[in-house]
């Protein structure tokens, strides 16, 4: 795979291969992810989709293989390193939503500036709030929100930092058909707005007709779904 020209993959796998607890979960991945381009990993559970998605976040390391962030290759850094350049690179968005339960809507949503020892940009977190729809609950604690506002929050702290990668596993998986569709629909149109690539792992067929493009997790295997013309996401 060449990472080489003037503007690296925001998001590269090459050959990354893992095994866990014996049992192998995919072997050969490669595929490249470019600034506004969305992905769907789907796969039964068990498949290691969630797996490959804590690889592609810096969260767990590959038996072989690299991943690379917008040329990095982050298997060289240590996890102090990959910690610091995650805060900057990737938003992370999970179907447990891991608010701060002490912390208002806005409060989590300035959560990673503070992490990231700088002053909270208050007007990019209202803006982020209202932008998800959720812009009358800015002094809401997570106990007076449902599940889908909940998210909807948490997709608003993951686009925080303008990441130009997203990272979302099942982010619709604990919400009703109507929330889900929220929910997916805004996370789009978020990425959209600032550009972001977005990678999703999900079991649903229907979510991840949503995305641009789409593989498959099986028999060890990331292949094409289904046929798109052009298709620049997967590698050989």
């Amino acid at each position: 795979m060449t990472l080489g020209g003037a503007t690296p993959a925001t998001l590269a796998l090459a050959g990354v291969s893992k095994t866990l607890g014996g049992v192998k979960l995919f072997t050969e991945v490669n595929l490249q992810l470019q600034s506004g381009q969305s992905l769907a990993v789907i796969g039964e559970s068990g498949s290691g989709k969630s797996t490959l998605l804590h690889l592609m976040a810096g969260l767990d390391r590959a038996d072989t293989g690299e991943v690379f962030w917008a040329g990095t290759a982050i298997h060289t850094l240590n996890n102090n390193q990959i910690a610091a350049k995650r805060l900057r690179h990737v938003g992370l968005v999970f179907q447990a939503y891991y608010l701060m339960p002490h912390l208002t809507a806005q409060q989590n949503v300035e959560l990673p500036f503070l992490l990231a020892g700088e002053k909270p940009n208050t007007a990019r977190c209202l803006q982020l709030l209202e932008q998800v729809g959720m812009a009358h609950k800015t002094g809401s604690f997570p106990r007076e929100m449902s599940g889908g506002e909940q998210q909807r929050v948490a997709i608003a702290r993951a686009l925080a930092l303008n990441p130009p990668l997203i990272l979302a596993d099942e982010p619709t998986g604990n919400l009703d058909e109507d929330n889900a569709e929220r929910v997916l629909q805004v996370l789009l149109a978020a990425c959209s707005a600032q550009d972001s690539a977005l990678v999703m792992v999900t079991h649903s067929v229907k979510a991840a007709s949503h995305l641009n493009h789409k593989l498959n997790l099986a028999d060890h295997h990331l292949t094409e779904r289904t046929q798109t013309q052009s298709n620049p996401v997967a590698g050989p």
